[in-house]
């Protein structure tokens, strides 16, 4: 826990290293101190190539979920969302298109989650 489901336009693709955003995203929550084991942090990268930005403007997005389980304060969640927008703004480099970086934090209800993890070879 938690899960990081980075979302981006594809119209964007060519103005950041994947892999680099990934682990910058797993970086920041990591630092935060809030997650332990660290090891139980999860980050997806997911291109999305089809799209509408409002009125159909030639805008890019990056948009960060974080799924915690719940009983985290706003305070916390808050400084988690701001701490991966101000991560990955720096990574997105120039380019035709306007960009929105974006994160939320959303519980997952603890009563009901599930997991199992399985030793490795």
């Amino acid at each position: 826990m938690p899960h990081l489901r980075i979302e981006y336009s594809t119209n964007i693709a060519g103005r950041f290293d994947p892999a680099l955003l990934v682990q910058v995203t797993a970086d920041v929550l990591v630092a935060s101190g809030v997650f332990s084991p660290p090891d139980a942090i999860k980050v997806r990268l997911i291109p999305v190539e089809h799209f509408r930005v409002g009125s159909g403007a030639d805008h890019g997005f990056i948009h960060a979920g974080l799924a915690l389980l719940s009983g985290r304060d706003g305070d916390t969640r808050q400084s988690l969302t701001v701490a991966l927008v101000d991560a990955i703004a720096p990574l997105v480099g120039p380019g035709p298109q306007v960009v929105q970086i974006t994160s939320e934090a959303r519980d997952m209800d603890r009563d009901t989650y599930s997991k199992r993890v399985l030793p490795g070879a």
